[in-house]
């Protein structure tokens, strides 16, 4: 009989009984794996995970105590034992079992071919059928483009079929936004390019934790969205998620990543090491933090959801279909070169992820990586469609909803060091990750211990060396997306969807701009930020550009909104500049802006040179400064009083943020050349300074210290601006 593979189909857990005599021991027979065999046929049915009655636990417990066994029937006896939820006083060996829980659902598409033969041409080929591919087939499905899927095995057989199931809304560290995944980017970057000024790296950084927020945000709303759409039933339990400090410090930078969310409406809580208790009969020595919204989902059943979808839409799937080479030609066609016949195609999207170095070499740094999971049976349902996750170990768990009944369900962990793999169609399981989670396991759920795990398997991922997933163009009308680092339930849909919009559009998205997530960026020594357009000025132009996508979100939620803060009535007509006209800035004094955050870290000189290229304005309250839309062309830095900024939706003009003395506003529009994005007003008496277009990239083309601070001091602004702009719309959207 099988003893590998188990089935989810039975609904229903009845106890199973032991109606025979002990398998002899006299002189001390070793049991063969014949012998267990046909216990094992006696006891449960091929593929169930039944629980088993009082009788039969005690029986199967003496055999385990008092019986030999030959290394092969110790493995069948422990499966066993595992499947009933039976304890063991012997060493837990690695399961019999490799199949990860997912798989327990047969596959709709194994070996499934939409024609007999291959297509010899097609519009668009999509290479791989996980999370990834399946969303790309998905979003591309009414395109009326032929759209071939390919795949080397069957649907979500890899990292989709293979990982924890978590459904975090965001990577983990974003909480917080800035305070909680900016400093970690910083890091990164810091890291990698210890030879680029750090100011600079701030801003690239600021400017990353942005992006990734937004991806993540979106890759939240399109699961959900088709999910509901489609109608897919995938276990979908949004019941939310709690991560536990592991230490002192840790716990305090929950607090305050807590703290700063819930003022800006987030539905994230404090948990008390006494709540953690009394919700998941966790003993923590540390408060956690618990996201409502969050938990758990079954990736294989949604992927093959999406790709049900696809196909009724005309999509095209071949399984078991290896790519071995991608060609592109000087025509702009590209030949998908498979075991089973080349495909010509207009546009490839290479949804691959720790594969991808295989197909392309010169992408060897999105490495593969393994992770080692486990799946315990009959477990005390207490995660109860949540997730939990701790840097202690690191670990996380959860307990699906496919087998969860009578107050139990199967508990699924992973967790201990992932580790780089050569090959990422490795399946070998290690002895010490085994070790090491079933010592997290215990520690989190103590009543498992002796428990055999009824499964463990290998999940493979891929990491990039500066942590951010690959989205964007190889090549032309090659699209690349892939490399998630661990979360691929955070950012695959998302990445699916942008691919498929690239491929159709030929051009670069705002959300996913080059200069931070192109493959390209993995292929040379220079940091790519700095050299796709030449200089500082892009990393300021692309603050910009991120700057105006996520207040273009905001007015757009702001329209379906009806929580906005409104500020008073604006002239109908255009304001480009302040009424009145500006004086000498002679008069203001070095001290008094030495004072101003934006400049603090000027010297006087410095501040003197500056001086000399603006204009000072003495404005009322109330005031209009500019209007949206207007012609810009200059900057503001606030040396006394407050300005209101706002953009006009609903028919009345919405609060976006408020500045005061030090800050900056107007960058954008004087360092891209387009119109006044936001209106500001004075919301008090104002002094303020101006500095032109002119004056301003006269002083930075200098590359000057002065010229670097006065970039710095923009870039600040520009993250002030876009931090609070991030902030509104996660409360808009929560």
């Amino acid at each position: 009989m099988s003893v590998g593979r188990a089935s989810a189909t039975d609904r229903t857990v009845p106890p199973v009984s032991l109606n025979w005599r002990l398998p002899s021991r006299r002189d001390g027979r070793t049991l063969t794996a014949s012998d267990i065999r046909n216990l094992v046929d006696r006891v449960l049915p091929p593929g169930k995970h039944n629980t088993a009655d009082p009788a039969t636990r005690r029986k199967l417990q003496a055999i385990d105590r008092s019986s030999r066994f030959s290394p092969e029937a110790l493995l069948i006896f422990q499966d066993l034992l595992a499947r009933l939820g039976i304890a063991t006083a012997r060493p837990i060996g690695l399961p019999l079992n490799d199949v990860p829980f997912w798989h327990r659902t047969a596959n709709p598409f194994a070996s499934y071919q939409s024609t007999a033969g291959l297509p010899t041409h097609a519009d668009i080929v999509i290479i791989g059928a996980g999370l990834t591919g399946a969303a790309a087939a998905y979003h591309l499905r009414n395109s009326g483009r032929a759209v071939v899927l390919l795949d080397q095995g069957d649907p979500a057989g890899e990292a989709s079929g293979r990982n924890g199931g978590n459904f975090e809304l965001l990577p983990e560290n974003s909480v917080g936004i800035y305070e909680g995944l900016a400093p970690g980017r910083f890091t990164y970057m810091k890291r990698l390019y210890p030879r680029v000024p750090e100011v600079v790296l701030r801003a690239v950084s600021e400017q990353q934790a942005s992006l990734v927020l937004g991806l993540a945000l979106r890759n939240r709303y399109l699961l959900k969205e088709t999910i509901l759409n489609e109608r897919i039933a995938c276990d979908f339990s949004p019941k939310g998620w709690l991560h536990l400090a592991a230490n002192g410090k840790e716990e305090q930078g929950i607090c305050e990543e807590v703290s700063l969310a819930a003022q800006h409406g987030q539905r994230i809580e404090i948990w008390s090491c006494t709540k953690i208790r009394e919700e998941f009969g966790i003993d923590s020595a540390f408060l956690g933090r618990f996201i409502p919204g969050d938990g758990t989902y079954h990736p294989f059943k949604f992927v093959c959801g999406e790709i049900k979808s696809a196909l009724r839409s005309g999509v095209a799937l071949y399984t078991r279909t290896q790519v071995r080479h991608v060609v592109s030609d000087d025509d702009g066609k590209h030949r998908i070169v498979t075991n089973r016949g080349t495909i010509i195609a207009g546009g490839v999207i290479v949804a691959t992820n720790a594969f991808t170095s295989k197909l392309f070499p010169e992408l060897a740094e999105i490495a593969p990586y393994q992770s080692q999971i486990l799946v315990t049976e009959h477990v005390p349902d207490r995660a109860r469609g949540r997730s939990v996750t701790s840097d202690t170990g690191p670990v996380f768990f959860n307990q699906p909803r496919e087998d969860a009944r009578d107050g139990r369900a199967g508990l699924i962990m992973g967790g201990g060091h992932d580790r780089r793999m050569k090959n990422p169609s490795s399946r070998r399981r290690t002895a010490a990750i085994h070790a090491h989670l079933l010592e997290l396991r215990d520690s989190f759920y103590p009543e498992l211990a002796g428990q055999p795990p009824s499964a463990e398997w290998i999940g493979p991922m891929a990491f990039t060396p500066d942590g951010l997933p690959c989205i964007g163009f190889l090549r032309p009308g090659v699209v690349i997306a892939a490399g998630y680092n661990g979360y691929g339930g955070s950012y695959a849909t998302a990445g699916g969807s942008a691919a498929a919009e690239m491929i159709l559009s030929d051009s670069v998205l705002d959300w996913v701009p080059e200069a931070i997530f192109s493959p390209r960026r993995l292929m040379g020594d220079k940091p790519y930020f700095l050299t796709e357009q030449k200089g500082l000025w892009q990393v300021a132009k692309s603050l910009c550009d991120q700057l105006q996508a996520v207040n273009r979100r905001i007015s757009d939620a702001l329209t379906f909104d009806h929580t906005g803060t409104f500020v008073s009535i604006l002239p109908s007509q255009q304001v480009s500049r302040p009424p009145g006209q500006s004086t000498s800035s002679a008069s203001i004094e070095v001290r008094s802006l030495r004072k101003c955050a934006a400049l603090a870290n000027y010297s006087r000189d410095e501040i003197s040179s500056l001086i000399h290229l603006m204009q000072r304005w003495d404005l009322k309250k109330d005031t209009v400064i500019f209007t949206e839309g207007s012609l810009g062309g200059t900057c503001f830095v606030i040396v006394e009083g407050s300005v209101n900024v706002s953009t006009y939706a609903r028919g009345q003009q919405q609060l976006l943020a408020i500045l005061g003395a030090g800050q900056i506003f107007g960058q954008v529009s004087i360092i891209e050349s387009i119109p006044r994005s936001a209106t500001c007003t004075t919301r008090t008496d104002v002094v303020m300074l101006e500095i032109g277009q002119a004056e301003c990239e006269t002083l930075l083309k200098t590359r000057s210290s002065i010229a670097l601070k006065f970039l710095s001091t923009l870039n600040d602004g520009l993250i002030a601006a876009l931090r609070d702009s991030d902030l509104r719309l996660l409360q808009i959207e929560r």
